[in-house]
């Protein structure tokens, strides 16, 4: 080797470190956003569950966006919680560079079509962003409306005061019965004195009236 190439050496070298960098650099396009997607748009999945490759399945829109093979993936939950996937097509890579990528946070996923891509190898990177556009409107269901009933409290009403009736005067026939009933009761009580009474008059008339006729 002579000393030209000895000297190229270091040149060479140097061109090529400096160089894989941009070559790296070039091999990932620029996906954009979820927010302002660029590529034609595939793909709308509706409400389900939707898998984020890496992270886990959620309720919401999927919806797909290609070009040259990448894929852009973009996920609006029903929370409200966006998940962008770049889904980058490496079927073409080596290992060092697909090292590198990983090295980069991307994911390595060997066969695309557990996740509905081509038969190809993919690195997948998430991005999380805010889709509340996509959030679904929540059904109100309206409160029932409750008739309260007052409570009526009796209001207490005068107490009504009896008025004394006229005092009952008895009757001449009624004091007449009172005093033939105490009439009643006190003869009954001294019957045998007043007919003994009342016959020794008798007697005494009787006898009075027989002497002055012998004394004539």
């Amino acid at each position: 080797m002579n000393k030209k190439t000895l000297l190229l050496l270091p040149v060479l070298a140097t061109l090529y470190l400096s160089a894989a960098p941009l070559v790296n650099a070039n091999q990932i396009p620029d996906f954009g956003s979820c927010l302002n997607p660029q590529w034609s748009q595939t793909q709308v999945n509706y409400s389900g569950q939707h898998g984020v490759v890496g992270v886990n399945s959620f309720p919401g829109t999927d919806t797909i966006y290609e070009s040259n093979g990448n894929v852009l993936q973009c996920l609006c939950t029903d929370s409200g919680a966006g998940y962008q996937t770049n889904w980058l097509k490496v079927s073409g890579y080596s290992d060092s560079q697909i090292d590198d990528l990983k090295a980069q946070g991307w994911i390595y996923v060997p066969d695309g079509r557990v996740w509905g891509l081509d038969d190809s190898q993919y690195m997948a990177k998430n991005i999380s962003y805010q889709c509340t556009t996509c959030t679904p409107t929540p059904t109100v269901t309206p409160t029932p409306t409750t008739t309260v009933t007052p409570t009526v409290t009796p209001t207490p009403g005068p107490t009504a005061t009896p008025t004394p009736g006229p005092t009952a005067t008895p009757t001449p026939e009624t004091q007449v019965g009172a005093a033939s009933a105490n009439n009643t009761l006190a003869f009954t009580g001294n019957w045998l004195i007043i007919a003994l009474v009342f016959l020794a008059g008798i007697i005494s008339l009787v006898i009075g009236m027989f002497l002055k006729k012998s004394g004539k």
